[in-house]
């Protein structure tokens, strides 16, 4: 049989379709750019996998017109995120508890600390498998998205002025892809990534899980210690709330190399539940599915492919230890920020500096979550090992036994920044060449861990603050798409006169937006005008020292935030 043969040609591959491939391709569209999504699987992923989507990365969903709709197939937003730490649900043992409040909680704190600290949106219970589930028939329906699951890669080729991709279908056939850039949103095996020829530096983690995702209405014992999101038994076992009725994940250890094939599912799950004690027997409807995967840390050398249009996004350029969700998370930040700057490249309104700036930005983020990653991991590995050591006395009623709990609730206590560290999540501040400085920007804003501190210094996520009438956000004033905001907070919109005619001449797509008598934001955004990108990140605010408006030159400011032009030390 003769292999059949098609060209065609696209501005932009994208190659998979997790949840990094599905945000690439909306945004691309969200933005005006055709693109070609391939994908090797038919279905998407039965794996629960991912199952919080932060408070950044819905800011991220709520840009691209979809926070909403996740919500509505996610967990109902009354339910707490509250994670218990147990010795088994056979026990009575006292043991710690993470108080994680609800969306619905999270809503209402948002609305009464109006400071700047907050995030736009709560974060999300939803697992990866209804999320692609839900995304995909909305991205399949987009016109400027040509979606094909079933679609394997098999060679990549690139040249300097273009990408040359070939892919095999289900049925044999072979697709020539001609593209100006190719994302790379493929897993951690990336063939994108080994086509350019970027390696990976990193290591698995020591051990293994099994994971079993199962059905059990069985919520009378489930819950017997209490509603949750995740239990971390003292053993090493994870057990994983999905939807609040009937879905769950149990994550067991295992010794590396140990086939489970032979091994009962169901009697893993009741081992799991009673940890210390004996097992803990549950009604189980339904084993959905079971694999077993190692945790691992590693970074991709290169995000950019040495010819500059080959990008990698999630999987492909980082992969997380799960505690703290981040993995996903990045994910989503990845794609956005590929996606707007290719567009706006596409468009001939920014140069290719600015996709130079991918690897810039995205990279360190990646490096900064997969090590918190780390110490979130370590704090569970600590006090599984001093039960293992001391086999045991965790469950005994003994003074040494009281001691351990203590010690352990001290522990867990003392490091509960897994969820609760929204320096990580909302606070990185991109320090590339995209970024414009003014000569008063030398002292640069405080970070930490936990606390997100509102900053409009450039490269910071601006902050989200509620205007004088308390009910509209400052953020979904910004501008849509591939959009900038210029925020002017002048009288006259004095910064805004002199950047109108200047980002219609160069055909920079900006809204302009003057809030007078905002006094409370602009005390909180620190400037009397800021540009801020499309993906809420500070590109350039007015200097303090600044007698006159006119005094500013936009093209210059234009040249260093679209990668057209640099000035020494970014400064405008």
């Amino acid at each position: 049989m003769q292999t059949i043969k098609h060209e065609t040609q696209t501005p932009v591959l994208v190659v998979g379709a997790g949840p990094a491939g599905l945000i690439a391709a909306l945004q691309l569209a969200t933005n005006g750019t055709p693109c070609i999504l391939a994908e090797r699987n038919l279905e998407t992923t039965r794996w629960p996998k991912m199952d919080i989507t932060n408070c950044r990365s819905m800011e991220i969903l709520r840009r691209l017109g979809i926070a909403d709709g996740l919500r509505d197939v996610g967990v109902p937003s009354h339910w707490s995120f509250n994670v218990l730490f147990s010795t088994g649900l056979g026990g009575t043992e006292t043991m710690p508890k993470w108080d994680l409040p609800s969306p619905d909680g999270w809503r209402q704190r948002i609305k009464e600390t109006n400071d700047g600290s907050m995030p736009r949106e709560p974060y999300q219970r939803c697992s990866q498998a209804i999320f692609e589930a839900w995304l995909k028939p909305r991205i399949q329906a987009n016109p400027l998205i040509e979606s094909h699951f079933g679609w394997k890669l098999d060679t990549l080729t690139e040249y300097n002025d273009y990408v040359e991709s070939e892919i095999i279908d289900q049925d044999g056939c072979r697709h020539f892809i001609k593209s100006k850039y190719v994302i790379g949103c493929d897993g951690a095996g990336s063939r994108v990534r080994r086509a350019v020829g970027i390696k990976l530096k990193g290591d698995p983690a020591p051990g293994a899980m099994w994971l079993i995702h199962f059905k059990s209405r069985n919520l009378e014992r489930l819950r017997s210690q209490g509603q949750f999101w995740h239990i971390f038994f003292t053993t090493g076992h994870v057990l994983i709330a999905q939807n609040e009725k009937d879905t769950w994940t149990m994550h067991t250890p295992i010794e590396i190399g140990v086939s489970v094939e032979d091994l009962d599912p169901k009697e893993a799950i009741y081992k799991g539940l009673g940890a210390e004690h004996a097992p803990y027997q549950i009604n189980i409807e339904e084993i959905l599915v079971t694999s077993v995967w190692r945790p691992t840390i590693c970074l991709a050398e290169k995000y950019i492919s040495p010819g500059g249009r080959v990008f990698l996004a999630g999987d492909s350029a980082h992969q997380n230890i799960p505690t703290g969700g981040y993995g996903m998370n990045t994910a989503v930040g990845d794609s956005f920020d590929i996606g707007w700057k290719l567009s706006a490249v596409l468009k001939e309104y920014a140069g290719p500096s600015l996709l130079t700036s991918y690897e810039e930005e995205r990279q360190p983020v990646g490096a900064r979550n997969i090590e918190r990653s780390g110490v979130h991991m370590n704090i569970h590995a600590t006090y599984v090992q001093w039960c293992r050591n001391a086999p045991g006395v965790i469950t005994s009623a003994s003074p040494t036994g009281q001691q351990l709990r203590q010690s352990l609730a001290q522990l867990v206590h003392t490091h509960d920044g897994e969820n609760k560290d929204h320096g990580i999540e909302l606070g990185y501040r991109y320090n590339s060449a995209v970024i414009a400085f003014t000569e008063i920007d030398t002292h640069e804003p405080m970070w930490n861990e936990r606390e997100f501190v509102p900053s409009t210094w450039p490269g910071s996520r601006a902050p989200h603050v509620f205007l004088h009438d308390g009910e509209t956000s400052i953020f979904d004033l910004f501008g849509t798409g591939s959009e900038f905001t210029l925020v002017d907070f002048t009288p006259g919109a004095r910064f805004i006169k002199i950047f109108d005619l200047i980002l219609r001449r160069r055909g920079v797509p900006c809204k302009l937006l003057n809030l007078v008598d905002e006094n409370h934001a602009r005390e909180i955004w620190e400037r009397d005008a800021v540009l801020v990108r499309p993906d809420d990140h500070v590109a350039w605010r007015s200097p303090v020292s600044i007698t006159a408006a006119g005094d500013v030159d936009p093209d210059r400011i234009l040249d260093v935030v679209l990668g057209l032009g640099f000035h020494e030390a970014n400064k405008v």
